[in-house]
């Protein structure tokens, strides 16, 4: 039975259960204040969410001290990809980059069992969703709770243009056809697959916010997010 996944990868394949100690902690919060010269009314001056912290206690199970000191060595270079995906018993998924990998005993006298444990920091989200906006934009709902969520957006050109404004970003000299992506989840923009970074004015990422967003192009669009959970 599998406790974890990592990667799509159940926690099984590596020999390893994970213990109900494991902890997912809260985000990390940065917020800046203006305080008057005198009295206590300040003025908010801006608040950045950051990563939350987990910590994961597992048990590595061989059938030989080499088969689990392999085993250990596998899972460890599992989540030394970065990031990683994680499902984790809570029924989320995190995006997860690893910190540190902890100190290494055996728990059974012929080697066999082995404990370890790992530190990440990542973010909570949910599967990846999928709306389709009409020609000329419209509203989206957007589900999690995160202040700004990345997303990509795709359109297909459905005539020749010199400007092509696409959500608020300015393309140049698009043809019919063309296939339009503003990928701000893996950070590209590209025109037909090809990267067509230069052919924008991007300066900043097209950002989702919790509930009703609206977004416009000149023809139809796809919209792809995560939810993110605080």
């Amino acid at each position: 039975m599998d406790d974890f996944y990592i990667d799509g990868q159940g926690a099984s394949v590596f020999g390893a259960r994970l213990l109900t100690s494991y902890t997912v902690g809260g985000v990390s919060l940065e917020r800046s204040r203006v305080l008057p010269a005198a009295g206590l009314r300040f003025v908010p001056a801006g608040s950045r969410v950051g990563l939350r912290e987990i910590s994961l206690p597992v048990h590595i199970y061989g059938q030989s001290p080499r088969d689990a000191a392999q085993r250990k060595s596998a899972l460890d270079a599992a989540l030394l990809a970065d990031p990683v995906e994680l499902a984790l018993p809570d029924g989320f998924l995190y995006t997860a980059s690893l910190d540190k990998i902890g100190a290494v005993t055996e728990l059974s006298a012929d080697g066999c069992i082995l404990a370890g444990s790992y530190s990440l920091v990542g973010f909570r989200h949910d599967p990846l969703e999928t709306a389709a906006l009409p020609a000329g934009g419209g509203e989206l709902w957007v589900r999690g709770t995160a202040p700004d969520m990345e997303c990509r957006l795709t359109c297909t050109v459905g005539a020749a243009a010199g400007s092509y404004l696409m959500a608020g970003i300015l393309w140049v000299n698009v043809q019919a056809g063309d296939v339009l992506v503003l990928d701000g989840i893996k950070r590209v923009v590209t025109r037909n697959g090809v990267n067509a970074l230069n052919m924008t004015d991007l300066t900043r990422w097209p950002l989702l916010a919790p509930g009703l967003n609206i977004l416009t192009a000149p023809d139809a669009m796809t919209v792809e997010y995560y939810p993110i959970w605080l």
